[in-house]
């Protein structure tokens, strides 16, 4: 019979660490994920990005700043993207600012506590860090 259960019991380990290994590292890493814990986490490639949500949207011209929400993670970042190449930061208000060293179509920066309420900003320019356009807030 103890061997009946230690064969069992072995089985069982091996079948949890076998369901375990089979998630996508993301869900891994959002399930820590919520609120606070997610201040400066990048969102790509965690669930919070698979569950966002506009929370509010700012327009500048061909320019489109998101303030997305994942209310999986409780957290809020900034989206901006426009119609072509051109130098882009996404900004959380007075928390953080990605600054594109490059043109892009988009950007965003990593995640803010969203439990609270949150503004985002988008910025446009002819070269990096030199931002001439820039949308009003977009705060949800």
């Amino acid at each position: 019979m103890k061997r009946f259960l230690f064969r069992y019991s072995v089985f069982l380990f091996l079948l949890v660490a076998l369901a375990m290994s089979m998630l996508p590292e993301s869900m891994a890493r959002a399930a820590s994920c919520y609120g606070s814990n997610c201040n400066g986490i990048d969102p790509s490639g965690t669930s919070c990005w698979n569950d966002a949500i506009p929370a509010a949207v700012q327009y500048a011209g061909s320019m489109t700043n998101i303030n997305k929400y994942s209310p999986g993670c409780a957290a809020n970042w900034s989206y901006t993207q426009d119609t072509s190449l051109s130098y882009l930061a996404a900004e959380t208000v007075g928390v953080y600012t990605y600054k594109g060293r490059k043109p892009y179509r988009w950007v965003w920066d990593s995640m803010y506590d969203g439990t609270g309420y949150v503004c985002t900003k988008g910025h446009k320019g002819p070269s990096f860090n030199n931002y001439t356009i820039h949308t009003s807030s977009a705060c949800g």
